[in-house]
């Protein structure tokens, strides 16, 4: 079954600790918690797939403005929800593709091996379009990424604006649920990424809210901190 496409603008910034705490409270005034939250926060964990050619971080770090990557997600690493999510950028704007996986079909993946997603049921997904990607050049784990995320949202516009702080790099493994996974964090601690995304308009009261942020956008990229500090300890190609 195919996926329909949102695009997406997707806005976002390194702000400091004090800009955070201002800015939460002037969003938690006009915004809602996501109510998929314990405590206005979850643990969100990430294994990011890239090809031979690390196409995905070279890509991302030449500042392409058609691009893609895949990630399998988890949250707060539990087992009942694994999605591969396909992330496609068209210069400022972009869309979301989500396919969940049971613990065998992420298992497959984890071994590089993405054929169950040749069966018709999934064209125009995102497990058909890894297949189709990986048909030409091999797609296998690259990294994994893991953050702390507390997030607003508002339904009029469909904005979500997220606080992502305390964002590390698995340096041992490439499997989500390792026993014995060690993360480095890949941002000063008093640093923290905001993510502005909404579809077709801002609206006034939260633009409003938002002027003044001390901190210019940037393309600021989880997966390419974290790729790099994994470089680190095993050097990339």
């Amino acid at each position: 079954m195919s996926e329909k496409i949102q695009y997406r603008h997707e806005l976002k910034y390194r702000i400091n600790g004090g800009t955070y705490h201002i800015l939460r409270q002037r969003l938690g005034a006009v915004m809602m918690p996501d109510t998929h939250t314990e405590g206005g926060l979850y643990r969100v964990t990430s294994l990011y797939l890239d090809d031979t050619y690390r196409t995905a971080y070279r890509d991302k770090v030449n500042g392409a403005l058609h691009r893609k990557k895949y990630r399998i997600r988890v949250y707060d690493l539990g087992t009942d929800v694994i999605n591969l999510e396909e992330k496609v950028k068209d210069d400022c704007m972009g869309y979301k593709k989500s396919t969940p996986l049971t613990m065998e079909q992420y298992r497959l993946l984890l071994e590089g091996d993405c054929s169950f997603f040749a069966d018709e049921r999934y064209a125009d997904t995102a497990g058909g379009d890894l297949f189709a990607s990986s048909s030409v050049v091999k797609v296998m784990p690259s990294v994994i990424v893991d953050y702390i995320r507390e997030p607003y949202v508002c339904y009029a516009g469909n904005v979500r604006i997220t606080f992502d702080m305390k964002i590390a790099a698995c340096t041992n493994s490439l499997d989500l649920f390792g026993a014995d996974n060690v993360y480095e964090t890949v941002m000063p601690e008093n640093e923290i990424v905001l993510e502005i995304k909404y579809d077709s308009f801002l609206p006034a009261h939260i633009a409003q809210v938002l002027t003044g942020i001390s901190a210019s956008e940037e393309a600021v990229s989880k997966f390419i901190l974290c790729s790099d500090k994994l470089g680190e300890h095993r050097p990339l190609k």
